[in-house]
């Protein structure tokens, strides 16, 4: 009797692991390959008596299967949305298009980790929305996941568990500083970016985009070495303008900060042999930070004022 008990119930084992293993084969075929985003809010910016923002848009492929043919179209109601620079994973090809109040990104494949960002420049004249609309198109099935609402989510779902709350709290505190020091670090970014792609540096602009290192000061010398290299008189202009138009949006700057930047205005302007332009900036640079000043003309010393 025990033999067949013994029998029976290896039998049943044998069954359900079967059954089961097939419904997990054919769930793991039926199920779709994801693609997570997330868009980072605009800080509008009234410039030149019109509203101008900048948005982070980031995609990516989290899932093992290849997504082919993307197509994402980002559209605003309420003005113009351009591109202010994209960054990819490396190698990874794309084409981009504006069209006005659209701009329609089109991506060959994502593979596995795969990402792109493109930050958009959105313009109204009396508004602009927080985020372009955004809809993701592809001949293969895929689920769209708004990663940045699903990790909402799961810390809302958090507070369900008494045992976690201790750890909750800390970890809230965490994200909240967290996004303080992210937000300080984006607004300069896209600040650049703006910067960057209403002057027409695209390639510029896609250097600040997602890019941790970013600071106003830095910004000055950076430009003034591309000046330097550069033979072109029109690209001249576009750098030091893009310096000029940093001092405008940027909402708060150190005096160290805005005197370095009108110090390399000035330089710049030196190499466009415009005298009366660079005595002006560097008066500027001089009475936003004396010892900034100082310290630039000391560094540049063998460089003539």
């Amino acid at each position: 009797m025990d033999s067949l008990s013994t029998i029976l119930t290896t039998s049943v084992a044998t069954l359900l692991i079967t059954v089961l293993a097939g419904l997990i084969v054919e769930y793991i075929k039926r199920r779709k390959p994801k693609l997570r985003f997330m868009i980072k809010n605009s800080i509008p910016l009234k410039l030149d008596d019109k509203y101008i923002g900048a948005n982070i848009v980031n995609i990516e492929n989290p899932s093992s299967k290849t997504i082919k043919d993307i197509v994402v179209k980002l559209k605003t109601t309420t003005g113009k949305i351009r591109n202010g620079g994209v960054q990819t994973t490396k190698g990874l090809d794309y084409e981009i298009e504006e069209n006005g109040d659209s701009l329609e990104l089109c991506i060959p494949f994502l593979k596995l980790k795969d990402s792109i960002s493109i930050t958009t420049i959105l313009e109204g004249k009396y508004c602009i929305p927080d985020k372009p609309e955004m809809t993701v198109r592809s001949p293969d099935a895929f689920a769209l996941v708004n990663y940045e609402k699903k990790r909402k989510g799961v810390l809302e779902n958090n507070w369900l568990y008494p045992a976690a709350t201790a750890a909750t709290v800390v970890a809230i505190s965490m994200s909240f500083v967290s996004d303080i020091f992210f937000t300080v670090r984006s607004n300069q970014s896209a600040n650049l970016v703006l910067s960057a792609a209403l002057i027409g540096l695209p390639n510029i602009a896609e250097n600040y985009i997602s890019n941790s290192g970013i600071s106003y000061y830095n910004q000055g010398p950076y430009i003034y070495s591309l000046a330097k290299t550069s033979d072109n008189i029109n690209m001249l202009e576009k750098y030091r303008q893009f310096l000029i138009r940093v001092l405008d949006i940027a909402p708060e700057i150190t005096s160290s900060s805005k005197s370095a930047i009108c110090f390399f205005i000035g330089k710049i302007s030196q190499l466009q042999n415009n005298k009366n332009e660079s005595e002006k900036w560097f008066i500027e640079s001089k009475k936003n930070n004396k010892d900034e000043f100082n310290n630039l003309v000391e560094i540049f010393r063998n460089e003539k004022l």
